[in-house]
């Protein structure tokens, strides 16, 4: 049987679900009212179907995870994932450099620092800063920021169209045994 990619996560997805809701109980509680040997027995079938079941699923999902694995390499979906993990990176350096303010003017600067250096000693106790803060790019700098940022912006998203669609047209095939766990779980 042949699943798309995207297919392929969802039922890998359903899988890890159905793992985590296997009742796999090594003790079991009795009271004075229940048979003891029908009791153990009882819980100990319960235990060891649920293992098989849970090692059935395991099987299926690193067979799942194995065809994937391949596939994204043959596809390019590994390498489209590192392009767009560092297109990621970029865009978080850029978009704090495309919000800032450009370099305060020189004149408006030298004004500041020296009011700061003819204030009394006193005021700096009530809370006036010693110091000017300023970006250092110019405007023309910023502005590239911004579209650099913007550019990255749209790089991603049609990054993420080709990764889309590869996950989508990209299929593996699973197994006959895969098959007939995920059929027996209800996930296919």
């Amino acid at each position: 049987m042949k699943i798309s990619l995207r297919k392929a996560n969802a039922i890998q997805t359903a899988i890890n679900e159905a793992l985590a809701s296997l009742k796999l109980e090594p003790q079991v509680s009795i009271n004075e009212f229940e048979d003891v040997d029908q009791k153990i027995d009882a819980a100990f079938e319960e235990f060891y179907e649920s293992n098989e079941t849970r090692e059935n699923l395991l099987d299926a999902l690193f067979d799942i995870r194995s065809a994937v694995s391949a596939a994204n390499s043959s596809s390019g979906i590994n390498g489209l994932l590192a392009i767009l993990a560092k297109n990621e990176k970029q865009i978080s350096f850029y978009r704090n450099l495309a919000n800032m303010e450009p370099v305060t003017e020189k004149r408006v600067l030298n004004g500041k620092i020296k009011k700061i250096a003819e204030r009394s000693e006193n005021s700096s106790m009530y809370g006036y800063s010693d110091e000017v803060r300023t970006s250092i790019f110019p405007s023309d700098v910023v502005e590239n920021f911004k579209s650099n940022f913007a550019q990255l912006k749209r790089e991603k998203q049609k990054l993420q169209d080709e990764l889309l669609e590869l996950n989508v047209r990209t299929e593996i095939e699973l197994t006959g045994e895969t098959v007939e766990t995920l059929t027996k779980a209800n996930i296919l």
